[in-house]
């Protein structure tokens, strides 16, 4: 281990205690210490005793005597020819404990804003780790293009300029901002410039800059009703006023929002190309209609074109972007619905009055999304290879979806019932009453299969009992033995309750 020590060793009282006791005594308690706190861990090299004298300005036979009493102790054991490794040990009393500072246990709080952002997290759809199978919103994952990419990430390394690596524009990398621009202009029939083009690392990203932007406590946004759980949660979390806009047929009913509680609102967010989570695709009328009534209200829309690339494949409709004539339209995409999530890549296409706001709130949080994966994904766009692997995921995504279907009707069907979703990434099964959604989710996720419950989603009323699942980032025989194990599980967890 070469590293400087002096850091650790100031944090545990060196050179300080010098005054207070022999400077090899010294040196020895301050890297007791930072064993005991696992600052310094089992098997980590310490430096040679030439390096770390040199270091911290002491003799070498300081550290060499500092050295022996940590073998002594056991704190560390010496290697024949290699040197001295830190071993695995408990706290115990130390001869000469090291002066500690007292503190009444009272500690400055947090802001009132961070407590809303940790009372609100638990409205969050979360996972952490674990298998794929059943999560909502991920791609096929097993043919994402890995040669490819790593073939571009290579090509990276190789031809980058010292330059390059440098601090970035904030708004992202012009090549990427101009091939976003020509790829949504051929599938999604949106015309804009490249200086509009914010790049991002995904949809709660996007949400949290256009919230950060446009939300004041107490501002008024309508939001659809059910909706995005983790938006719900930003919204809340910045203090805004929601009012719920019901989800029909057609999508979104903005008219049916009572205009006597309308109060100035700042946006109305909405998912039109596949509502999430009813998987509504918004129709043209409606679409119209949300125009008019921003316009008429002096309102935004941030339209969050949630699974654009596989609403919209066979049956396009326009989106709300791109029928805007008044600039009122924010639109957000994401890449990690198409490839996979670690990309960490989005776009915010804003009004060009609101760009030079955009950029200065990203240069004062984020500055900018690593270039590495700013350069590949756009040497991926040129090359063509996203329109290919588009059409492979769509033709992958729609197989899987029926033979989901398929096997889950015979495995569960006597349990719950999947609602007739012929697009996205996603289906929803309804339960019956007598099972609650957030119980049975949580079992499920426990024992290995994620699925959400639908009524996390919902804003306001009582209008969901159920699951949402993926289906996609898996192959058939990885659907069928999970929907055979979640079949068991919902048995047993359906047997658990009766006997109560």
């Amino acid at each position: 281990m070469q590293n400087k020590l002096n850091g650790i060793l100031a944090t545990n009282g060196f050179p300080e205690n010098k005054t207070k006791m022999s400077v090899y005594r010294a040196l020895a308690e301050a890297l007791m210490e930072a064993v005991l706190s696992k600052q310094l861990v089992k098997g980590e090299k310490l430096p040679p005793s030439r390096v770390l004298a040199n270091d911290i300005g002491v003799s070498r036979s300081t550290v060499i005597k500092a050295y022996e009493i940590l073998c002594i102790e056991k704190y560390v054991k010496s290697v024949q020819g290699s040197g001295y490794y830190v071993e695995d040990v408990q706290r115990k009393k130390i001869k000469h404990r090291l002066l500690s500072i007292s503190t009444n246990g009272s500690r400055p709080e947090i802001s009132e804003r961070g407590k809303r952002f940790r009372k609100y997290v638990n409205l969050m759809n979360r996972t952490s780790g674990g298998g794929t199978a059943f999560r909502p919103g991920l791609p096929p994952l097993d043919i994402f293009p890995v040669r490819q990419w790593q073939s571009l990430t290579n090509r990276y390394w190789r031809d980058v300029t010292y330059s390059e690596m440098s601090y970035g524009d904030p708004q992202g990398l012009l090549s990427l901002r101009k091939n976003i621009t020509d790829y949504l202009r051929i599938y999604r029939n949106i015309h804009c410039h490249y200086d509009q083009v914010i790049i991002v690392t995904g949809s709660m990203h996007s949400i949290s800059i256009i919230g950060d932007l446009l939300i004041d406590a107490d501002d008024q946004i309508i939001v659809e009703n059910p909706a995005y759980a983790n938006a719900i949660a930003i919204f809340k979390s910045l203090k805004a006023k929601l009012l719920a806009a019901s989800i029909d047929d057609e999508g979104i009913d903005i008219k049916g929002v009572p205009l006597s509680k309308v109060q100035d609102p700042k946006f109305i967010y909405t998912t039109p190309s596949n509502q999430y989570p009813s998987g509504i695709k918004t129709s043209l009328d409606r679409r119209l209609e949300v125009l008019e009534w921003a316009q008429k209200h002096n309102c935004l829309i941030v339209e969050d074109d949630y699974d654009h690339e596989f609403s919209n494949w066979e049956e396009p409709i326009t989106s709300i972007f791109g029928l805007d004539k008044s600039e009122s339209v924010i639109y957000l995409g994401t890449f990690n619905k198409l490839l996979h999530p670690s990309v960490r890549l989005g776009y915010i296409i804003v009004p060009p009055y609101l760009v030079n706001d955009i950029r200065a709130s990203l240069e004062q949080t984020l500055r900018f999304v690593p270039p590495m994966n700013q350069k590949i994904m756009s040497t991926f766009i040129e090359k063509g290879y996203l329109s290919t692997h588009l059409r492979k995921v769509v033709e992958v995504s729609n197989t899987r979806r029926s033979y989901f279907i398929d096997q889950f009707n015979r495995e569960l069907g006597a349990i719950m019932s999947l609602r007739p979703l012929t697009q996205g990434l996603h289906v929803i099964a309804d339960l019956p009453k007598s099972i609650v959604d957030n119980e049975l989710a949580k079992f499920l996720t426990e024992n290995g299969i994620t699925v959400f419950p639908l009524s996390k989603y919902v804003v306001k009323g009582n209008m969901g009992n159920g699951l949402v699942m993926g289906f996609s980032s898996v192959d058939k025989a990885s659907i069928k033995s999970k929907i055979r194990e979640m079949g068991a599980l919902c048995r047993q967890f359906i047997k658990h309750q009766q006997s109560q």
